[in-house]
C-alpha cells in the first residue's frame, strides 16, 4: 500500500509538472504572438510607409514641380513634359496605393483620409497643367507661384502624417517594451512559483521515501535479528545453549561424509551424568537444572576449536563431534573434560561413586568406510559409554574400531 502511495504521490509530481510546462508554454507563445504583431505594426506601420511617404514627396518635388518648371523654361517639349507628368502622377498614386495596403489603425484613418484628399485636389491641378501642356495654343499661363503654393501645401500634409507615423512608431515601441517586460515578469514569476512548488512537494516526497527506506531498513535489520534468533533457537537447546538433536543430526551427517571423503577420522563421544535421577530426586529439578548448565558450560570451555561441536542430546545426556584430530588427542581431550566436570565440586550426596558430581563418557575414533552404516558411530559411543558405566563409571572408554 505504501508502494501504490508512493507511486501515486510521484505520479501527482510529473502531472503538476507538465500541467506548468504546458501552462508556461501556452503563456510564452501567446505573448510572443503578441510581440510579433506588435513588431509587424511597428514595421509595417513606419519604416515601410514612411519610405513610401518619402517616395510620394520625391515624386512631387522630382517628377512634377521640376518638370513643369523645364518646360515653362523651354527645356522640355509639350509631349514629353506631359508624358512625365502623366508617370509622376501614376508613380504617386502606386506609392500612395502601396503605403494604403498596409494596416491602419482606426485613430490613424482620419490623417490618411485628409491626405488623400489633398492629393486627389493637387492631382486634379496637375492634370490641368497636363491639359495646358498639350493644348497648341497654350490658352491658360501656368502660374508658378501658385505652383509651389500648391507644392507646399503637399508637402506640409505629407510631413504632418510622417510626423504622426514617427510618434506612433515611437508609441509602439513603448507599448513594446512594455508588454514584453510584462510578458518577462509573469514567466518568471510563474516558473518560480512552479518550481518553488515543485521543489517542496519534491522535498515532502523524497523525505517520505527516506523515512520509509529507513523503516525498511530497520524492519529488515530486525527481521534478520529475528530470523538469526530464530534459526539459533532452532539449532540450540534453551535450557543450556548447546546445539541440539536436531542440529547434531545435521552435524553428524555432514562431518561423517566429509571423513569418509577426505579419509580423515571421525571422533565421537558420548557423555552421561553418573546418577542424575538420584541428583534431581536429592536437590530438585530446579538445581537439577543448574548442573546440567554447569556441565553444558563446562563443555563449552573445554571443547573451543573450529571443529568441536558439543551438543546436549536429550536429558542428562550430551554429545561431543570433533573434526581434524587424531585419535591420542580426541581420548586427551574427553579425560580433560572428565577431569574439568570432577573439578567443579558440585555436591552429589545421591551419588554411589563420590561425593560430587561426575560424568561418564564413551567414545569412537575412527576413519570412516563406506560399508559402515550412518549409525555405526553412535552404536559404537554409546556401547563404549555402558561399558564406562559398568566399570564403575567417572571414566572414559574409548576405542578405534567398531
Amino acid at each position: 500500500m505504501e508502494s501504490l502511495k508512493l507511486k501515486s504521490k510521484l505520479l501527482y509530481l510529473l502531472l503538476l509538472v507538465g500541467f506548468g510546462l504546458s501552462v508556461v508554454g501556452l503563456i510564452g507563445y501567446f505573448n510572443i504572438k503578441n510581440i510579433k504583431r506588435h513588431m509587424d505594426t511597428l514595421y509595417y506601420g513606419s519604416l515601410v510607409p514612411l519610405s513610401e511617404l518619402s517616395s510620394i514627396n520625391d515624386a512631387y518635388e522630382n517628377d512634377l514641380t521640376i518638370t513643369v518648371y523645364r518646360w515653362h523654361n523651354h527645356l522640355l517639349s509639350d509631349d514629353d513634359a506631359a508624358q512625365k507628368i502623366s508617370l509622376g502622377m501614376e508613380k504617386i498614386q502606386q506609392g500612395w496605393s502601396s503605403y494604403l495596403s498596409h494596416p491602419k489603425r482606426p485613430e490613424e484613418m482620419p490623417y490618411v483620409d485628409y491626405t488623400e484628399s489633398q492629393m486627389d485636389q493637387i492631382g486634379g491641378y496637375f492634370i490641368q497643367i497636363r491639359s495646358i501642356m498639350l493644348d497648341p495654343k497654350h490658352s491658360h499661363p501656368i502660374s508658378l507661384s501658385t505652383l509651389n503654393d500648391n507644392l507646399h501645401s503637399i508637402h506640409e500634409t505629407i510631413r504632418q502624417l510622417i510626423a504622426y507615423e514617427n510618434a506612433s512608431a515611437r508609441y509602439e515601441h513603448l507599448n513594446l517594451m512594455a508588454r514584453y517586460e510584462n510578458a518577462l515578469m509573469q514567466l518568471i514569476l510563474f516558473l518560480g512559483v512552479i518550481l518553488v512548488l515543485v521543489m517542496g512537494l519534491a522535498w515532502k516526497i523524497f523525505a517520505r521515501i527516506e523515512w520509509q527506506q529507513y523503516q525498511l531498513i530497520t524492519t529488515t535489520e530486525t527481521l534478520q535479528h529475528l530470523n538469526l534468533k530464530l534459526e539459533q533457537a532452532s539449532y540450540t537447546d534453551s535450557l543450556t545453549s548447546l546445539y541440539n538433536r536436531r542440529y547434531f543430526n545435521l552435524v553428524y551427517e555432514r562431518e561423517f561424509k566429509r571423513a569418509l571423503r577426505s579419509a580423515k577420522p571421525f571422533v565421537f563421544m558420548m557423555l552421561d551424568i553418573d546418577f542424575f535421577k538420584q541428583y534431581n530426586d536429592t536437590y530438585g529439578h530446579l538445581q537439577g537444572d543448574q548442573a546440567l548448565q554447569a556441565v553444558a558450560k563446562t563443555l563449552k570451555a573445554t571443547f573451543q576449536r573450529p571443529g568441536d561441536y558439543p551438543f546436549r542430546l536429550g536429558g542428562e545426556e550430551f554429545g561431543i563431534i570433533l573434526t581434524d584430530i587424531d585419535c591420542k588427542n580426541a581420548h586427551i581431550m574427553g579425560e580433560r573434560l572428565r577431569s574439568n566436570i570432577e573439578k567443579l565440586k558440585i555436591e552429589h550426596k545421591g551419588s554411589k561413586i563420590l561425593p560430587t558430581l561426575s560424568v561418564s563418557i564413551g567414545g569412537i575414533c575412527i576413519v570412516p568406510t563406506a560399508l559402515m552404516g550412518d549409525d555405526a558411530l553412535i552404536h559404537a559411543a554409546d556401547t563404549n559409554l555402558y561399558a564406562a558405566k559398568e566399570r564403575g563409571r567417572n571414566q572414559v572408554v574409548f576405542s578405534n574400531k567398531l
